[in-house]
Order: C-alpha cells, then structure tokens, then sequence
C-alpha cells in the first residue's frame, strides 16, 4: 500500500438520496416544501454574496422556523441510503492499514443516523444541537466545506505527520475539487462535475463503493 489514509465526502459519495438529492435538499424539501433553496444559495454562494456560515444558517433556521425537531430529522433522513459495498470496502482500506475519515459538507445527525457503525476516525462535519424537548437549539458551520476541505486534508496530515502524497480523498461533486487538487492520489465516485472529473487521478462509473479499491493495489 502506497496509502496511510482515506478522507471521504459523505453525500453522493457513501451515501444516496432520491435523485441524487443531498441530505440539505431533502430536509429543505421535508420542512421547507422545496429542494431548490440549495440551487439559489448556492448560486449565491459562488457570487461572494452569502458566506457558507451564513448558507448553513439559512437551512438549518427553515427547519427550526418549521418546528422541526430531532426525531423529525431523523425521520426525514429515511429516504437516504448507503452506496453499496460501503462497509465492505471501508474494512478493506482499514485491514490495509489506512486511516480513515470524513471531510464533508454532510451533517453529523444524518451520518451517525444512516451509518451508526462507521469506522471513521475524524469526522470533519456541520453539526445540529438539540434542546431537552428535541427542538433545533444551535448549529455549528464546518469550516472545511468547499475550499476548506483542503484545508482539513493538510491539518490532518500534519497532525498525523502523513504526508500529503499519502492521503487519498474520495468525492463525487463540486465541493470536492479543492481536496481532490491536494491528495495524493483521488478519485471521483460517479461524479456530478466535469471540473473535479478533469481534476481527479481515476474516475470510477459505478454504485458500489468497492470498485475503487483496484485503483489503491486492492482487490
């Protein structure tokens, strides 16, 4: 093995929503009435005019406005699932000897609900607290979404004196550009973005997670 550690997207990447939709777009479509708010805020976003702390608190305010409570959340989440040969191939990259960990614009309610068991080590998340009825309370904005992912890499990699040539990263969207440009070796599963998969070392076209396990010396 060339690799000591593995950083993961979540949504998109190891877990699937209907159409393709986010863990964002699904609870704006629960509690909001329309997946779109993600679209706009995006646009936004990429135009200087709203900062991603401020994009996260525009989402997570709707739910709260909307009386949403953390069985809710939990409730909504049930429409999202996990790409096949998760488990299987995480356990394979950790028998290898890889750490591993999540570096996703994803929130940690829905991560810790779909997958309880995961193995990650870090997870580099948006966060939701909860009041003692249930009810949204605070939040918390990662600072290592879109250009911060890369951020996250370097911190890790330092922390763990990895270096970067190292690490590999796995992501399917335009968020996972920036990260993609600093690992050692990355690759883009069934990617939404023609940038990230001009960026990335292999792109791979498939739903089951364990196909990218050749392109790391793995079978």
């Amino acid at each position: 093995m060339n690799y000591d550690l593995a950083a993961f997207d979540v949504d998109g990447t190891l877990i699937e929503g209907p159409d393709g939709m986010t863990v964002w777009e699904v609870l704006n479509l629960r509690f909001t009435g329309t997946p779109d708010h993600n679209k706009e805020r995006y646009a936004l976003y990429k135009a200087g005019k709203l900062s991603y702390a401020e994009w996260v608190e525009l989402d997570v305010t709707g739910w709260r406005d909307a009386g949403a409570t953390r069985d809710e959340l939990v409730e909504a989440f049930a429409p999202l699932r996990m790409r096949d040969g998760v488990r299987e191939a995480l356990e394979s990259l950790r028998d290898a000897g890889m750490r591993l960990v999540v570096i996703s614009g994803t929130l940690d309610l829905m991560l810790n609900t779909v997958f309880p068991d995961h193995p990650f080590e870090d997870l580099y998340t948006n966060h939701i607290g909860f009041d003692e009825s249930g009810r949204i309370d605070h939040w918390r904005a990662t600072p290592f979404d879109m250009a911060g992912k890369a951020e996250a890499l370097r911190a890790l990699a330092l922390r763990e004196r990895i270096p970067l040539e190292r690490c590999v990263f796995v992501g399917d969207s335009s968020n996972d550009v920036w990260i993609a440009r600093a690992a050692g070796f990355s690759i883009a599963i069934d990617p939404r973005c023609p940038e990230l998969e001009s960026t990335v070392d292999a792109v791979v076209r498939s739903n089951d997670l364990r196909d990218i396990l050749p392109h790391l010396g793995l079978t």
